[in-house]
């Protein structure tokens, strides 16, 4: 309870300086990879029910798929920490909206273990994320990815990885039929093999976004630390579904050192990927260490929400 209370607490506050200290938003950095432009009110009121439906696949993901073999809140509290204090990701309601559309894949994808057969998942699964690519193309890097998920998971298989190329394809095809039929110039992929420009992730960065980057990587390795070191005590599936997620994450951190443009697209799924992995060496080990390193965590996020505002 009292952990609840705390995150609701963060969750309001932080939510609530953004709509007060940001009132310039048209003007925000993360306007360039926004396609509407709503009143921001109910612009940051869709993110945060959109954030509320992320919370419930998130909590329907772990106890369908037993992510953390026991009963845990953390999953839930770190997804909303993160987004709560990312204050770039109150902006970002396309990214969310994406994010929903991949959990919801990844249901499908986690699913298919050791079912060579899975050919409607894997059609869905890769249709549904080929349509996130419409919002951002640099989400279709995800479905590469997810095809080593195939394999990770065991249910890789020619008749799988057809399925999954077709639904990739097929909303392209409708919307390249749409434009050439209309006429209309087709901008989507021009920019994006120029926009491959990588970068040292701490250049141009304020001193306590770096201070805050270190300490969530330092976090992150001794999380890594903790899941291996006891990850034979969890179902080979569960072993499995650990090894996607920290894929999708290591491979999200690629991107966002590749694509700087779009770097603040990918944040809300690499507080997934962090959140769930961070949960389970916190929730599962009985060592000493976790209590305190979950104490150094909550402080540095407030720290690191304190300063945005404060250099905003």
């Amino acid at each position: 309870m009292p952990m609840i209370g705390l995150l609701i607490t963060l969750y309001l506050v932080s939510w609530g300086l953004n709509y007060i200290f940001i009132p310039d938003f048209q003007n925000y950095e993360t306007a360039a990879i926004r396609i509407l432009q709503p009143n921001k009110f109910w612009m940051i009121l869709s993110i945060f029910s959109i954030t509320i439906f992320n919370i419930l696949l998130i909590i329907q993901i772990n106890s369908k798929y037993s992510i953390i073999r026991a009963k845990s809140f953390l999953p839930v509290f770190f997804f909303a920490l993160f987004i709560s204090v990312w204050k770039e990701t109150h902006f970002l309601y396309l990214s969310h909206l994406a994010l929903s559309v991949f959990l919801i894949c990844l249901m499908l994808f986690l699913g298919m273990y050791r079912n060579r057969k899975a050919v409607e998942p894997a059609f869905i699964g890769s249709f549904l994320m080929s349509l996130t690519g419409l919002i951002n193309p640099v989400y279709l890097f995800l479905i590469p990815v997810s095809w080593i998920g195939f394999m990770i998971l065991k249910c890789f298989s020619i008749k799988v990885f057809f399925a999954s190329v077709i639904g990739l394809i097929v909303p392209w095809i409708y919307y390249f039929s749409y434009n050439l039929y209309t006429g209309n110039e087709m901008h989507l992929f021009e920019n994006l093999f120029f926009e491959f420009k990588p970068y040292f992730i701490f250049s141009g960065r304020a001193l306590h976004e770096q201070i805050y980057i270190i300490v969530i990587i330092s976090l992150l390795i001794t999380g890594l630390a903790g899941i291996y070191t006891n990850l034979l005590n969890d179902s080979i599936q569960t072993r499995k579904n650990i090894n996607l997620i920290l894929v999708y994450l290591v491979f999200l951190i690629l991107l966002v050192i590749s694509f700087a443009k779009h770097a603040l697209s990918l944040l809300p799924f690499i507080a997934f990927c962090l959140a769930m992995l961070l949960s389970h060496p916190f929730t599962l080990n009985k060592s000493k260490l976790y209590p305190l390193l979950f104490i150094i965590f909550c402080l540095v996020n407030i720290a690191y929400m304190f300063f945005n505002y404060y250099t905003l």
